[in-house]
C-alpha cells in the first residue's frame, strides 16, 4: 500500500471518472438525436448523470489534478486557524517608530538559547546553562538527589569526629561557583550581610536570634505578628548543611515563606555565608 504513489493513483481515478462521464455524455447525445420517444425514460436518467459528471468535470478543470503545483494561495473552505491577525516575517508595523515588526532583544540582555543572528544582546552558540539551571549544586543546593529515606526525607550529611565527612542530599558547603561569582569570601559575606538585613532581620533580628515577645530580636517576633521566628545561631541550625539552609531560604519551611521570588540565587548563598558568620560570633565555632 505504501509503495503506491497516492497522487498518481488519485489522478487515475479522476481520469477514469472523467472518461466515464464523457462516455455517458456521448451516449446521451446519440440517444437524444436518434432515440425517439421510446427512450424518454432512459434519457431522464442520462441527463441527470450527464449533469453530475459535468459538474465534476468543471470542478476538476478549476481545481486541477492532485499533486499540481501552483504559486497561488491555496483554497481553504474551512479557515480554522490558518489566517490570524499577526505579523509575518519582515512584515511592517505601524506600532513601532522604525516600522519593523521583528524586534531585536532588549539591549544588554542575554538570550537563554542560541540565535541565528548577532543582535544587540550578543550571540550564543547554544543554551545558556545559567538559565537552564543545569548546576543542581549551585541553583538548588542539592548534591545527591537520590539520597532519601523510604519516606522521601532528604538524607542528612555524614559526620565523622565532629566534622562533616560527606554530602548527604544537600551540599555541605557553599559551591565554589558562588564564591567565584562574588569575587571571593569577603565580598560574598558583605553582600550576605546586606541581604540578610533587608530580608531576614525583620524576623530573626540583626543577630539571627529570632525569638518572640520581650525576648525577640526582630520586629515580627516583638510585635507578635506570627509565631516566634527561629533562632538561627543554635547548634541545631549550625549542624544543617549549607545546601539545606539555602533550600530553606528558597522554598521556606513551616511558617517561614519562600524567598526564591525576591532573593536571587547568588544572594541566597551570600545570606548562608553571613549566617555562618553570625553562628561563629554567637560562640558556635565548630
Amino acid at each position: 500500500m505504501y509503495m503506491i504513489d497516492t497522487n498518481r493513483f488519485m489522478n487515475i481515478v479522476l481520469g477514469l471518472t472523467l472518461a466515464a462521464g464523457a462516455f455517458v455524455f456521448l451516449v446521451t447525445l446519440v440517444l437524444a438525436m436518434f432515440g425517439g420517444k421510446k427512450t424518454s425514460r432512459v434519457m431522464s436518467y442520462l441527463y441527470m448523470l450527464s449533469g453530475i459528471f459535468g459538474v465534476f468535470a468543471v470542478v476538476v478543470v478549476v481545481m486541477g489534478f492532485r499533486g499540481k503545483k501552483s504559486d497561488g494561495r491555496p483554497w481553504h473552505i474551512f479557515l480554522d486557524m490558518k489566517y490570524q491577525p499577526k505579523y509575518t516575517s519582515q512584515g511592517q508595523s505601524r506600532f513601532f517608530a522604525d516600522g519593523r515588526s521583528n524586534r531585536l532583544p532588549v539591549q544588554n540582555t542575554i538570550p537563554f538559547d542560541g540565535t541565528d543572528y548577532i543582535a544587540d544582546a550578543g550571540y550564543h552558540d547554544g543554551p545558556n546553562p545559567a538559565f537552564l539551571k543545569a548546576d543542581a549544586r549551585y541553583f538548588f543546593g542539592v548534591a545527591n538527589p537520590d539520597m532519601k529515606d523510604k519516606d522521601g526525607v532528604p538524607a542528612r550529611p555524614q559526620w565523622k569526629d565532629g566534622k562533616l565527612a560527606g554530602d548527604g542530599f544537600f551540599v555541605n558547603h557553599i559551591p565554589a561557583e558562588a564564591i567565584t561569582h562574588a569575587g571571593g569570601w569577603k565580598p560574598l559575606i558583605t553582600r550576605g550581610q546586606q541581604q540578610f538585613n533587608v530580608h531576614c532581620a525583620v524576623c530573626h533580628g540583626a543577630s539571627g536570634r529570632g525569638g518572640g515577645g520581650e525576648l525577640a530580636y526582630g520586629i515580627v517576633g516583638e510585635k507578635g505578628l506570627s509565631v516566634a521566628p527561629s533562632n538561627m545561631v543554635t547548634p541545631e541550625i549550625q549542624a544543617q548543611a549549607d545546601g539545606q539552609l539555602f533550600n530553606t531560604i528558597t522554598n521556606g519551611v513551616r511558617n517561614m515563606p519562600a524567598y526564591a521570588h525576591q532573593v536571587k540565587t547568588q544572594d541566597r548563598w551570600a545570606i548562608v555565608a553571613y549566617l555562618r558568620v553570625l553562628q561563629y560570633a554567637a560562640g558556635n565555632t565548630k
